[in-house]
């Protein structure tokens, strides 16, 4: 990733928490009132960066639309991508606004193509995907300034101006890293990274990339993983992978370190 544009001029205040929504926590109308009240627990400024896979391959059932993946990546033709915006930037993004805002937040949705704020290179043989390269992170503090909670939908803008079907994951890692956050937390639909039969409270960097390796976690987690990793050792003091327990007053999540500490640690 290139270097991101400025941050703030003389931004002292609290550092900001950025929270990655997925799963039960996007789709769940009972949990956005618990989301609400864990924003506002956080004691900072607050970005939501969502996905939508569901809602995505719904849609592209409901219009007939093949979808393919290559190592959890969605192929995207550019017919796919513009159903990939609509339903990102417009359902998901402006549904889950007007919830947070519902429940006492003033949530204003947008999406990384808003004033340019997430530019994105193509990753090759994927189509419309892309990778973030450079963030704005300055709409994200006007509106925090003005009062606002932003709920950032991933679709950014490619080298040409074009849409692009980023990996909220990926956008989340971005956006945190370009506002020096404190945390990051990815929401989703497991309460935590499980090895073996348990949920762990902490997990070294040495500890998952073997268990990546012997298949203790596989599919979608893998890509999961690996983005916390990253953002562990791009200097995020805090990154956390948590699910619908979080929200419910249960397991807070999995800590994941960019050094090694030792055997990671289980829920009991």
């Amino acid at each position: 990733m290139t270097e991101e544009k400025p941050q703030r001029h003389g931004a002292t205040e609290k550092r900001w928490v950025v929270y990655k929504v997925g799963g039960p926590a996007l789709e769940d109308p009972g949990l956005i009132g618990p989301l609400a009240d864990e924003i506002r627990r956080a004691g900072g400024p607050v970005v939501l960066v969502h996905g939508g896979g569901r809602y995505i391959e719904r849609a592209l059932k409901t219009l007939r639309i093949e979808s393919q993946f290559v190592a959890g990546r969605r192929v995207t033709s550019p017919e796919a991508m513009e159903v990939v915006d609509m339903v990102l930037s417009g359902t998901v993004n402006k549904g889950l606004a007007a919830g947070l805002t519902a429940f006492g937040l003033l949530a204003i949705g947008l999406s990384g193509r808003d004033a340019g704020m997430i530019k994105a290179r193509l990753e090759p043989g994927l189509g419309r995907v892309g990778v973030p390269e450079e963030i704005d992170v300055r709409p994200l503090w006007a509106l925090w300034d003005a009062g606002y909670v932003p709920v950032l939908a991933p679709v950014s803008s490619g080298p040409s101006g074009e849409s692009v079907n980023v990996n909220a994951d990926e956008a989340a890692l971005g956006v945190a890293r370009a506002l020096g956050a404190r945390s990051l937390v990815y929401l989703s639909d497991v309460d935590g990274v499980r090895v073996g039969a348990a949920v762990a409270e902490r997990l070294a960097s040495s500890e998952a990339e073997s268990r990546i390796a012997d298949g203790t976690i596989a599919g979608g987690m893998v890509l999961k993983v690996r983005v916390a990793l990253a953002a562990a050792q791009a200097g995020v003091p805090e990154v956390v992978v948590a699910g619908k327990a979080r929200l419910t007053g249960g397991f807070r999540g999995t800590v994941i370190e960019a050094a090694p500490v030792g055997a990671a640690e289980v829920q009991r």
